[in-house]
């Protein structure tokens, strides 16, 4: 899978909103989706560029807590415990050679994932 598949799918499966931004709260209802997006690009382009310079011998090594030491370490702000189970799932995803097919009406994707078992 390719590293921003990795990324976005660890946003998508991990990212709780409401416990990283907790100041959502206070925020009228119309300016919610405008903010809640940009935290989102910014968390995703964040990541890759941290990854992209410095995470290639932790996602060789999948090695999750020194990839989440090191976006921590570069000023990725989340809750330690969020950001290390998307730095799991990256290096999980990282490996697997799958493409997206669609969303289904009922809001799930579907991939065509290729897998090796030994």
């Amino acid at each position: 899978m390719s590293l921003d598949a990795c990324i976005a799918h660890a946003i998508h499966s991990e990212l709780d909103i409401l416990e990283a931004l907790p100041e959502v709260h206070d925020l009228p209802v119309e300016e919610l989706e405008p903010y809640i997006e940009h935290y989102v690009l910014q968390v995703q382009n964040s990541m890759r560029s941290v990854i992209q310079e410095h995470g290639e011998p932790y996602i060789r090594s999948k090695d999750a807590a020194g990839l989440c030491a090191t976006c921590l370490e570069a000023g990725l702000v989340l809750p330690p415990a969020m950001l290390l189970k998307m730095c799991q799932t990256i290096v999980q995803l990282i490996s697997i050679d799958a493409r997206f097919i669609l969303d289904t009406d009922d809001g799930k994707s579907l991939y065509y994932v290729k897998l090796a078992l030994a």
